[in-house]
């Protein structure tokens, strides 16, 4: 009869060298099981974390031993000397473990045989300061807590591919201090956020998750159903209708929710399908005072995390303890284009100037959202510091109450540093009257097939007509702004579980391949939002050879994430009729790398950006595909030579990642 094998130790969906590695573990965990000990023991009584050890001996001298005992756990992450020197990390930090026959019993240092890297063990012992200064733990008992079955990651390289740090998030806090170290300034950034808002008399609120009506804010939902109601429901966008019900009902003065929202858009360095926000109400406020308090709350979140108000991202030097600057979008335009939209109030003219100016807006864009869209590209990235943008047009800004001085404009404000929005923020709308032709504006627009619009929430308005009391608004995105403190460039590393495409996602049901014609208007996308860049090594002297890189990079690009990605590609057709069929209306940009060096840093900051990107290496190009995979495999670290690459992506983005590279011609 044959034996029946177990599942974990035939597993085929691992790389050769792993499976084989594993099988070397449970091969160990069999063997100590045979001696009758329990790999997986029910719990275990730590006394003392290794950190605090840490502290607590940081001016015991070299040499010095003391009587004190200790029992710690924590995980093996490397072994000298066949486990006499162990070094043993814990959520608190390292310890070093200290196993020899003159004080560690027989019995114990026989289950040094069993351990590998990655298991998770108890230790008791007393502490010592080694001759080369190092705090450890002289073992007099050892225990093994958790047999792990598969190995750790390189602990020279660690967890590079970023793909699999965001999947495998478990394994990157493992082996990646920074991950720790982020997420965890996350959690405390959270903490502090909530006891500012706590100590002003503001009350933390729950409020639905599913919304029967889409309302809070302009932008495309997720839709779901409910089957025992048999109704569609909306993943919320925004809790803020929900919160100003609660602030009619005069539950309390101030009002707050830390929470998640769901947006069914695109994903980019800062935007992820879920995130979370902090949106809060103060009755009798205004959008100045929401100003104050924006600054004040953020304030005390800086100086919680990093003890001062001046925070590093990238090259710059963030000052959040200066007042803010304020100025008015409109103003903003003008001190970059020359331009008083104020004086252009005509919705054609507004677009033709913006032609002027060089950027491209809807045919059928309002003044409002002519004006945003100059502001966006002419003037959003150059806010570094942090400042308020006010008064914004009352055409993008359905919920805000209208300017006191001015019926083009509200009462509402964007907080910026860095170049990104951190913060949105109104003076409410409290007149019912007001707030149901905005409503029935937002339906007019969906129905035209604007799926951002906003539905008409009567029970809203009838919330309204009992009384909203004048009220200031305002939500942060918490992990922007978490990237911020944390000097983070995308958004997947200050989030512990991003969204991803599901591993072996089929392809949709749609085709990514968008057909239309030269003579209709089938730019319905923004050609100067995405673009191809290639990157050429200049160092390299065989054209042929460039031209290879080029095809394979651009095939591979392409054929790697087409699944994911429409390159919104168009047919032309001539003047005979003939078609000229499908290439895409991005732009594709050459540019010189100096060497194979520059070359890898694109490549690694693309990575690092979620930069979709394919390589091509001189390893690649000569002799059967055999040769070429088995030449590559060879390749380390300075010896890979790059002769192309193919980056697809955000234009604003690409610009980051290739600004010191010049064009090829």
């Amino acid at each position: 009869m044959t034996q029946k094998t177990s599942v974990l130790a035939t597993e085929n969906n691992l790389p050769q060298d792993e499976n084989i590695l594993k099988a070397a573990k449970l091969k160990k965990l069999a063997a100590f099981e045979a001696t009758g000990a329990n790999a997986f023991p029910h719990k275990f009584h730590r006394t003392d974390r290794a950190g605090d050890l840490q502290e607590k001996y940081a001016s015991l001298e070299v040499g010095i031993e003391t009587t004190d005992k200790v029992t710690i756990a924590g995980r093996i992450m490397a072994m000298r000397n066949d486990g006499m020197f162990i070094d043993l990390h814990d959520p608190s930090g390292k310890i070093q473990v200290f196993s020899h026959k003159d004080s560690t019993p027989e019995s114990e240092l026989a289950k040094l045989g069993f351990f590998d890297l990655g298991d998770i063990i108890g230790v008791t012992g007393t502490i010592r300061r080694t001759p080369r200064g190092e705090l450890s733990v002289r073992a007099s008992e050892l225990t093994l807590l958790t047999k792990s079955f598969l190995p750790l990651p390189d602990k020279y390289h660690g967890l590079n591919d970023v793909e699999a740090r965001y999947r495998q998030r478990y394994l990157d806090l493992i082996m990646n201090e920074q991950s720790r170290v982020t997420l965890r300034a996350r959690t405390k950034i959270i903490r502090s956020i909530r006891e500012f808002m706590n100590n002003m008399g503001a009350l933390e609120v729950e409020t639905p998750m599913l919304h029967a009506i889409m309302g809070g804010a302009s932008a495309k939902p997720f839709v779901t159903h409910h089957n025992a109601l048999d109704s569609e429901f909306f993943l919320r966008v925004a809790p803020e209708l929900y919160l100003k019900r609660l602030v009619v009902g005069g539950f309390a003065d101030a009002v707050y929710e830390i929470g998640r929202n769901f947006r069914n858009e695109g994903v980019s360095t800062r935007h992820n399908p879920e995130y979370t926000s902090i949106e809060a109400y103060h009755t009798y406020m205004d959008y100045y005072d929401i100003m104050t308090l924006v600054e004040d709350m953020v304030r005390y979140v800086v100086l919680a995390v990093h003890g001062t108000t001046h925070v590093q991202y990238g090259e710059h030097t963030l000052d959040f303890g200066s007042p803010w600057q304020r100025k008015t979008m409109v103003g903003i335009v003008t001190e970059e284009t020359g331009v008083d939209f104020l004086g252009i109030t005509d919705p054609a003219a507004a677009r033709a100037k913006a032609k002027e100016l060089g950027v491209r807006v809807d045919p059928n864009a309002n003044w409002g959202q002519v004006v945003e869209a100059i502001f966006a590209e002419k003037g959003e990235h150059k806010l570094i510091q942090p400042t308020h943008v006010m008064d914004h047009p009352f055409d993008i800004s359905p919920l805000s109450k209208l300017h006191r001085d001015n019926p083009l404009l509200t009462e509402r404000f964007e907080s910026y540093a860095n170049g990104w929005e951190i913060c949105n923020a109104f003076t409410e709308l409290n007149d019912p009257r007001d707030q149901l032709a905005r409503f029935q504006e937002q339906v007019a627009q969906r129905e035209g097939g604007n799926d951002e619009g906003m539905m008409l929430d009567d029970d809203f308005i009838t919330a309204l007509e009992y009384g909203l009391p004048p009220t200031g608004g305002w939500g942060v995105g918490i992990d922007r702004l978490v990237m911020l403190l944390t000097n983070s460039t995308t958004i997947r590393e200050v989030i512990a579980f991003p969204t991803l495409k599901p591993m072996g996602a089929q392809k949709k049901d749609k085709p990514i391949i968008q057909t239309v014609v030269s003579n209709s208007n089938p730019l319905d996308k923004d050609e100067n939002e995405y673009r191809f860049t290639l990157v050429l090594n200049e160092k390299e002297e065989s054209n042929a050879r460039l031209m290879n890189a080029i095809g394979h990079t651009m095939a591979g690009l392409v054929g790697g994430i087409a699944q994911g990605q429409d390159f919104a590609f168009i047919d032309y057709i001539d003047g005979d009729g003939q078609i000229h069929p499908s290439i895409s209306h991005y732009p594709v940009i050459v540019l010189k790398a100096k060497n194979s060096n520059q070359m890898a840093k694109v490549r690694d900051e693309a990575s690092a950006k979620g930069i979709s990107c394919t390589d091509f290496l001189d390893t690649m190009t000569t002799g059967k595909t055999s040769e070429q995979m088995a030449a590559t495999k060879l390749c380390k670290g300075e010896d890979k030579n790059y002769l192309g690459l193919c980056l697809f992506g955000k234009t604003d983005v690409l610009r980051e990642i290739t600004g010191k590279l010049s064009l090829y011609k």
